[in-house]
């Protein structure tokens, strides 16, 4: 199906940029609570920005990756857009491709070729343009601005109210054709509720309705998966991430540098960890005394390996772009290869055990590595003060 398609190769390109521009030479790196490129200012190359505010409103003759809290692009980007931030608005023009994943998301310039985006909000504002497909997942859509060729939409709420150039093809509980809307090929939706189709809307080809239960399962799917949900998925979770190396990169580094050093003693850690922790762990149910101590271990170990899949994605980073300084584009390299990866049916789950236990190790040797470090140096401290005596 062209929506399936559509998802299927902005993956594909989303790599194969991040690939393509790390190993380039011509990169600009810029990290810290604000980052500007005011008006007037060019940067002539490929632009990486990590920080809580990023205001975009000079000229980029190049991509841009970012990652923050909130992202105003109010000038010109002559390359793609690849983003993730709490709220992100697009009020500038893009002449390559945007894929923006965000709490809040906003397309109020022009964006001439296709938009990709995973939010909890997503407006295409009136004056607001993108000149190739769309492919949303979002719970609340509003599309009043233009959409030059498809629209693919899976949301709860979907208000249209503008032109689409050719199929619409939507996934919603409640979808609203306004007044102004038009559209210029079919117009296809899977939902238990018939579209509000105002009076005066234009439909140029036909309409039709699908109950969710008559949708060939094998349809819209990706590894296994709804093409969609997967790749909202894929997207939420690499926003933990990347919010994650943002505030503690200190961490990260620390902790993967211990698969770095010693990579099969990590993984054997990781692995004796998982098949040992069950034991312990009924062992202290086993005692009145130790039952406390147990619920304490199993707190730590939850902790650790919900940290585990993120330290397993930075090491991987860290292995593949050995000379990039920048935490931001280290964690983007190796969470996006290992969640896309772990799609894939079986290969997935090797991945994910092998993500588990090289994360709990690399957890665990730097735990025992900060607990040890106190007791020896005491010692060092006796056996001078005994010397000395």
């Amino acid at each position: 199906m062209r929506k399936a398609k559509i998802l299927i190769i902005a993956l594909l390109l989303l790599l194969t940029l991040i690939f393509g521009v790390g190993v380039a030479a011509a990169q600009s790196f810029r990290s810290g609570d604000n980052i500007t490129v005011a008006e007037g200012q060019v940067v002539n190359n490929t632009l990486w920005a990590s920080g809580r505010n990023i205001d975009i409103a000079g000229t980029v003759n190049g991509d841009v990756f970012c990652a923050g809290q909130n992202v105003t692009i109010s000038g010109t980007v002559e390359g793609d857009v690849i983003c993730a931030a709490q709220t992100i608005r697009i009020a500038g023009t893009v002449n390559g491709d945007v894929r923006l994943a965000g709490q809040n998301v906003t397309i109020s310039g022009d964006v001439s070729r296709n938009s990709s985006i995973a939010a909890q909000t997503f407006s295409l504002e009136g004056s607001g343009n993108v000149a190739g497909d769309a492919s949303v997942a979002a719970s609340d859509v509003n599309l009043n601005g233009v959409i030059g060729r498809d629209a693919a939409l899976a949301a709860q709420t979907v208000v249209l109210s503008n032109s689409i150039g050719r199929e619409v093809k939507a996934t919603s509980e409640h979808l609203t054709l306004g007044s102004d809307a038009r559209v210029g090929g079919d117009l296809s939706y899977t939902s238990t509720n018939q579209a509000n189709i105002a009076k005066g809307a234009t439909i140029v080809g036909t309409t039709t309705q699908y109950a969710p239960q008559e949708r060939p399962s094998h349809r819209n799917r990706l590894f296994g998966f709804n093409v969609l949900t997967g790749l909202y998925t894929i997207i939420s979770l690499l926003i933990v991430a990347l919010a994650l190396v943002l505030l503690l990169p200190q961490l990260f580094h620390v902790v993967t540098r211990e698969a770095v050093e010693a990579p099969l003693k990590t993984l054997l850690v990781g692995v004796v960890a998982g098949f040992m922790f069950p034991i312990l762990f009924v062992a202290l149910l086993l005692t009145v005394v130790g039952l406390p101590l147990a619920l304490l271990f199993l707190l730590m170990w939850l902790l650790i390996l919900a940290f585990s899949g993120l330290f397993a994605s930075y090491y991987l980073g860290r292995l593949l772009l050995r000379n990039q300084p920048n935490p931001i584009v280290i964690m983007l390299v190796g969470a996006l290869i290992v969640l896309v990866v772990g799609l894939i049916p079986i290969l997935g789950i090797f991945v994910g055990l092998a993500s588990l236990w090289m994360g709990s190790g690399m957890a665990l040797l730097s735990l025992k590595k900060q607990f040890t470090r106190p007791h020896y140096v005491i010692l060092q401290a006796e056996s001078s003060s005994e010397e000395s005596e």
